[in-house]
């Protein structure tokens, strides 16, 4: 559900007391006499909710330029708007977030900019975004707060008129005033409706369509005869089409299987070879490094071989004295000569070390042999990789790659011919739904731009429950009035028994006025619609009590019975109203036993009795 409520109005100005009244869920009465001000509170009303007029001004209002009105959204967010009493812009204030900034609203309803006070509104009540029908052509604009405004705020004239009240009285907008009836009780807009155009634009354009039609019907029909001569067949030949290739599929799918089984030994087997072929290169390289390693022990034998017999002859000559110094060898020693070693141990040492490398240079000569029997298995592997990849190679390029693509090709030939089938079809499709179109637009080349005002009714479910709702309140007041209460969907308001609401006196249309009213937002919300959520009656029992000559129901009625009637009212709105919220101005206060059930305000127009009127007096104290 949404909607919302009023919760206080107030009205400020420079060096003036505020003049502020509070409001509550529930039924709320404003009494006391003339000129103290309850219709400045309705109109004050009105023009906070984006009326255009400004409230008239009273000797009280003198001095005041703002107004302040304080409402409660459905889900319990308040809200407060701020606007000048010479009109303008509002500012609006997110009151339950005490952080929130001021933000402008413009005056006027606009569909682009969302930033005004009807989106603003509207979307309280759940109705944003709403199309309405606004005459016979079915054009159509976009709803406004403003369209429901008098149906949630009755004046004091208003409530006496004998029109419906659905209707503010302007006739240009009877259509509109009637689709937003609709819109409340259904919740459907008119956003669906395609506005009629004038009959000789309206003809030009279907022949211009049919034109148009036999045109890319033609167009279509040459493009299929390319396709196809017997269109008939096209479902058989798809269907012949999708089994051949189901098993074109099939094929490829085998075919493709040993394709890369064959594949794959292929790449295995070079794989192989190229794993052999990079072995034999280490095996070269370690041969030529092993080579010279064996060249190496060689040497060094033949140079060990050689100190070794060097040895043996030096120790067998015999002793002489040093040339240099005459000295006996072995006695002396010259600075920088190392002295004489042990020659035998020199020589036991060379033999150590042959033996030493003598059994490297056979474990060398193994290693070498080794990497031989190495090369010669690897050449037998290489042999048997080299002859897979060869029969691998020549099965692919010989055998499968060929299969494989001509298999390919026959499934790609299936594959076109189905796309030219089912691009025959499509355009079989096309043509069929060009012909109906045109066959439509040759019947609505008949009527074309011919205005009608039909409209689907509303809703049976719709108009009971409002007529009940209606029935119920004015049982409930002892309204003397006929029976049955029912909606008259053509004259768009209340017919009691076998007479017209408006045809009655200006008392009694007051009073049926607000059952109208009031059961119609009742109705909205048994209906699960989104009710406005408020109600303000200026005035509803006032011409009751008061019978002109022009009432002779009233005028039967004993005063006791008016009195009743008044009583009813109140009685019934107090407990009835225990969510929503109406608000009713009266000069009469509501009797002591229900003040306790409602949320009264009594103006006294008399000093040091009570609250003066809506506007304090200099030295009034002013309660809320």
């Amino acid at each position: 559900m949404s909607g919302f409520q009023l919760r206080s109005l107030r009205i400020t100005g420079p060096s003036k007391p505020d003049a502020e009244i509070g409001f509550k869920p529930g039924l709320n009465v404003i009494s006391g006499p003339s000129d103290t001000g309850k219709s400045y509170i309705v109109e004050a009303i009105d023009f906070m909710l984006g009326g255009a007029t400004s409230p008239r001004q009273i000797p009280e209002s003198a001095g005041y330029d703002q107004a302040h009105l304080i409402l409660e959204a459905h889900d319990g967010a308040h809200y407060g708007l701020t606007r000048s009493l010479q009109g303008g812009d509002f500012l609006l204030t997110n009151l339950s977030k005490p952080d929130a900034q001021p933000k402008s609203l413009s005056a006027r309803h606009s569909a682009t900019d969302q930033d005004n006070i009807s989106t603003f509104l509207l979307r309280l009540v759940d109705l944003d975004q709403k199309r309405l029908r606004k005459n016979a052509n079915n054009e159509l604009q976009n709803l406004s707060f403003r369209n429901l405004a008098h149906l949630a705020i009755i004046d004091e004239e208003s409530i006496i008129k004998k029109i419906s009240p659905i209707f503010t009285g302007e006739s240009t907008a009877r259509t509109m005033q009637s689709s937003v009836l609709k819109l409340l009780l259904t919740g459907l807009d008119d956003s669906s409706l395609i506005a009629t155009k004038k009959r000789a634009i309206a003809k030009a354009e279907i022949e211009a369509q049919i034109a148009l039609l036999d045109q890319i019907i033609s167009d279509y029909e040459v493009d299929l005869n390319e396709l196809t001569n017997q269109p008939q067949d096209l479902a058989n030949q798809a269907a012949r089409l999708e089994v051949s290739i189901r098993i074109s599929e099939a094929a490829l799918t085998a075919e493709r299987s040993v394709f890369e089984e064959q594949e794959r030994l292929r790449r295995e087997a070079w794989i192989m070879r190229e794993r052999i072929a990079g072995r034999n290169s280490e095996i070269d390289g370690l041969e030529e490094r092993f080579a010279l390693l064996d060249q190496s022990y060689a040497s060094d034998l033949k140079r060990l071989e050689a100190i070794a017999e060097a040895g043996q002859f030096f120790v067998a000559l015999p002793q002489e004295r040093c040339p240099l110094c005459g000295a006996v060898a072995g006695d002396h020693q010259h600075d920088g000569v190392p002295a004489d070693g042990d020659i035998e141990a020199l020589r036991v040492a060379c033999k150590v070390e042959l033996s030493k490398i003598h059994q490297l240079r056979l474990e060398l000569t193994a290693t070498v042999a080794a990497l031989q029997s190495e090369r010669d298995a690897l050449a037998i592997e290489a042999e048997q990789a080299r002859n897979s990849y060869n029969k691998a190679d020549a099965l692919v390029r010989e055998t499968l790659a060929p299969a494989i693509s001509a298999a390919r090709a026959e499934h790609s030939n299936l594959l076109e011919t189905r796309a030219h089938v089912r691009q025959a079809q499509s355009l079989v499709e096309r043509i069929s739904d060009l012909r109906n179109k045109r066959s439509e637009a040759e019947t609505a080349l008949g009527t074309a731009g011919r205005l009608t005002d039909e409209r689907p009714g509303l809703p049976a479910t719709s108009t009971q429950t409002f007529s009940q709702a209606a029935e119920a309140l004015l049982n409930a007041w002892n309204f003397p009035h006929e029976k049955p209460v029912y909606f008259d969907e053509r004259e768009q308001d209340l017919v009691l028994g076998n007479r017209r609401r408006g045809e009655q006196g200006k008392g009694l249309r007051a009073l049926t006025h607000a059952a109208f009213t009031i059961g119609l937002q009742s109705a909205i919300d048994a209906l699960g619609r989104s009710p406005i959520g408020f109600i303000v009656l200026d005035s509803p029992l006032v011409t009751f009590r008061e019978a002109d000559h022009e009432e002779e129901e009233l005028q039967e009625l004993k005063p006791d019975q008016k009195v009743a009637v008044k009583q009813a009212f109140y009685s019934d709105l107090a407990k009835r109203l225990a969510a929503s919220q109406v608000i009713v101005l009266e000069n009469e206060d509501p009797d002591e036993a229900i003040r306790k059930d409602i949320n009264p305000h009594f103006f006294s127009k008399q000093k040091n009795q009570g609250r003066y009127g809506f506007f304090p007096l200099a030295d009034e104290t002013q309660p809320s």
